[in-house]
């Protein structure tokens, strides 16, 4: 009896109660690309939960008790990494007290391993430098390729975490990788005619993004990461835009839209706010963004 008991909880440690009882892996995501991600994947086997909503700016975001509590029942935790969420993923982690998904557990994941991170600063970073991330640019899902990477990765963590589900893990990240590359080259022919054309942005989150589809962010409406831009740089970039004839200023729902417009309105350049995080799934979100862009470029 005893020895038996002692198996029980043994097991009840080493395998999510929810494999055991023919549950989904409960996986809690900071980001809707990343549960979108995460679901495709995992398909019928998880059930995958991102804390925050949509069109939200990841760098400021509450450790609410609900997400506390949400993490808590969690088989794997994602995030984007890069210190994109440092102001509450870890604190989210440590007051869920879940050792299954603390960092360096079999059910974390740090979505970002593999990832060819850009713009890791050089040199000592300072606050005056505004909002630097000092492991790089934490925005790489934008690339479709990136995401391949991703989805890889979080298939790998699915893995371990759950290894009966293996083979249908990678069946599914197959499905995703192949649509994934399909919507890359789609697009890569249909911006072919605007590589090199530059486009102005209002904070650095397009950088992936403009990388693998060829264009150029000549400047930036903030003149500091994170830090909002004064009357005087309003003006200078207005400047900049007319004397290069850019046409187009890229932005996100959460950009301060009112200097974005402020910039369009003095330079007649289109503002084109790209919802960049996922509103139903991963795929449609790049196939959305690709498609205002293209057609923005092409008018």
């Amino acid at each position: 009896m005893i020895r038996k008991k002692i198996a029980t909880i043994f097991i009840s440690f080493t395998f999510p109660l929810a494999t055991l009882w023919g549950l989904p892996l409960r996986v809690v995501t900071t980001s809707t690309d990343l549960a979108s991600i995460a679901q495709i994947v995992g398909g019928d086997r998880v059930h995958a939960e991102s804390l925050t909503p949509p069109d939200t700016d990841l760098h400021y975001v509450q450790a609410r008790p609900d997400y506390i509590l949400k993490v808590s029942r969690a088989d794997v935790f994602i995030e984007i990494g890069l210190d994109l969420e440092i102001a509450w993923a870890p604190a989210i982690l440590r007051q869920s007290r879940n050792a299954k998904v603390s960092k360096g557990s079999k059910g974390f994941c740090d979505a970002s391993t593999g990832i060819r991170i850009l713009e890791k600063p050089t040199g000592k970073v300072t606050r005056r430098m505004g909002d630097i991330h000092i492991y790089g640019n934490p925005h790489y899902w934008t690339d479709p390729v990136n995401g391949i990477i991703m989805a890889g990765t979080i298939r790998d963590c699915l893995t371990r975490v759950d290894p009966a589900g293996k083979s249908v893990y990678q069946k599914n990240y197959n499905q995703l990788k192949n649509q994934l590359k399909q919507i890359t080259i789609e697009y890569l022919k249909k911006l072919k005619p605007f590589f090199g054309t530059q486009v102005v942005a209002y904070h650095n989150e397009f950088v992936y993004f403009t990388k693998r589809f060829r264009l150029n962010i000549a400047d930036y409406i903030e003149e500091k990461p994170g830090v909002p831009p004064g009357p005087g740089r309003i003006r200078k970039i207005s400047e900049f835009i007319r004397k290069n004839h850019i046409r187009v200023i890229l932005a996100t729902p959460w950009s301060n839209l009112v200097y974005c417009r402020k910039v369009a309105n003095n330079t007649g350049a289109k503002l084109l706010i790209l919802p960049i995080e996922t509103r139903s799934d991963y795929p449609t979100m790049l196939r959305t963004v690709l498609e205002e862009l293209w057609k923005a470029l092409k008018s």
